[in-house]
């Protein structure tokens, strides 16, 4: 299926052309209609058109950009693959409720698009397409455009390689294992609540006042005085005990009142030998202490210690030996690629704009993490064009940009190869680049 694009004011379309036979099959108007009418998700908007008495069906590809260009330069990682496959399962799924096969969808690197703004995939139906690609060659594709420094990316693609040569796996159901969630065991056990043990922060007391320290002393002495209270009432009833006869009753009251006064008073007096003496500053800034203990051994250091410090050395010209040129190796000739790059050079803003093609392929545009090279300009669209190699030599392809990609004042028609040469000018929006 030989597809063109095609640029209005506005929109940017590939344009496929669709034959009379398959016009004349039954299930084609059903298939176009259901296309037409944007009722199934992450399919292209199409339109059919007849010109000159052909069909053509204009696929919508505004701000959009084929697997191919948006990924040649920078590949495919997990989470876009995962994208990628979870619109295709969505896609698969909007077909088979509104009675269509597989068979239509264009499973192709050039056929599948992204869209720039948000990041989802749409995919072409195109009506009885007896050309379908098979879904294992669709994944070796998007293997090759795939971030191979991503292991889990690499993993997963190989995974879906692996899956896709079983003859008798579907692709809705590769999909599903792919995009199924492990489901886990549920097991209840009994867990002893985690108890956490956070330390204290010592909070740094201000200092005692003159006032504080005299109301801390006079209650110390109050404790103090207490104390001796009980002691003089344990005394009293020791006195009572021995020079008078007293009952059962009064004994055994006696003995707990002298119980409870003396541990009540010892209570006191230790208390009170505490609010008179006041709380024990701890020393919390040890590592100070030992930061000052070692500034104290300073003294006992050797002082024949060296240190590793970079020393640059200058040659003197005087110095300089001569070169025996019998041990210098033969010239080894370069190949014309390695020889010389060509490189583009602006002439027509404040500061030159110097961009190598020495290695290729690079994408050029404004939209900064999705191409190689960034021209910030209004007139540049978001991926503008690319240059690549091949067998011929350097061409540059226009990426359905809005103002266009011109070559020596030819303007280039999108998605075609256009070898380029020393000498040449190439305008990227309004942009002129001289080839040296």
């Amino acid at each position: 299926m030989e597809q063109k694009f095609y640029r209005d004011l506005k929109h940017s379309y590939a344009v496929c052309s669709c034959d009379a036979d398959i016009m004349e099959k039954k299930d084609t108007r059903y298939q176009l209609k259901i296309m037409e009418s944007g009722r199934i998700p992450k399919l292209l908007k199409c339109s059919l058109r007849k010109i000159n008495q052909e069909n053509f069906i204009y696929y919508d590809i505004s701000s959009m950009m084929s697997l191919e260009d948006r990924y040649s330069s920078r590949g495919m990682g997990y989470d876009e693959l995962m994208q990628l496959f979870s619109d295709m399962k969505i896609m698969i799924e909007g077909l088979s409720e509104h009675l269509l096969g597989n068979e239509g969808i264009v499973l192709d690197c050039k056929s599948v698009f992204c869209n720039l703004s948000s990041g989802e995939y749409q995919f072409m139906y195109y009506p009885n397409y007896s050309e379908s690609g098979s879904a294992e060659a669709f994944f070796e594709s998007v293997l090759c455009i795939t971030d191979h420094d991503d292991e889990k990316a690499v993993e997963l693609i190989y995974g879906l390689c692996d899956k896709a040569q079983l003859s008798d796996v579907l692709l809705i159901d590769v999909l599903d294992d792919l995009l199924k969630e492990p489901v886990e065991e549920k097991i209840e056990l009994i867990k002893e609540p985690e108890v956490y043990f956070e330390e204290e922060e010592e909070m740094e007391e201000p200092e005692e006042t003159g006032m504080e320290r005299a109301k801390r002393r006079l209650g110390g002495k109050a404790e103090l005085f207490f104390s001796l209270l009980f002691v003089a009432v344990i005394i009293g009833l020791m006195y009572i005990r021995v020079n008078y006869v007293l009952t059962k009753e009064e004994n055994l009251l006696s003995i707990a009142i002298m119980l409870v006064s003396g541990v009540t008073g010892v209570i006191a007096f230790l208390s009170g030998i505490k609010t008179m003496n006041g709380p024990k500053q701890e020393k919390k800034n040890n590592d100070y202490e030992e930061d000052i203990e070692e500034y104290d051994n300073y003294d006992d250091f050797d002082d024949d210690v060296s240190y590793d410090i970079p020393i640059h050395v200058t040659a003197s010209t005087k110095e300089v030996k001569k070169l025996d040129l019998g041990e210098c190796e033969e010239t080894v000739v370069l190949d014309a690629e390695e020889a010389e790059h060509m490189t583009l050079y602006s002439r027509n803003t404040d500061k030159t704009i110097r961009i190598s093609l020495d290695k290729l392929p690079i994408t050029i545009g404004k939209m900064e993490g999705c191409v190689d090279r960034v021209l910030s300009d209004a007139s540049v669209s978001r991926i503008h064009c690319k240059f690549l190699r091949d067998e011929n030599g350097v061409a540059l392809v226009d990426l359905g940009s809005t103002n266009g990609s011109f070559r020596n004042g030819l303007k280039l028609i999108p998605q075609e190869k256009n070898y380029i040469e020393e000498g040449d000018e190439v305008k990227l929006g309004r942009i002129c680049f001289d080839i040296r």
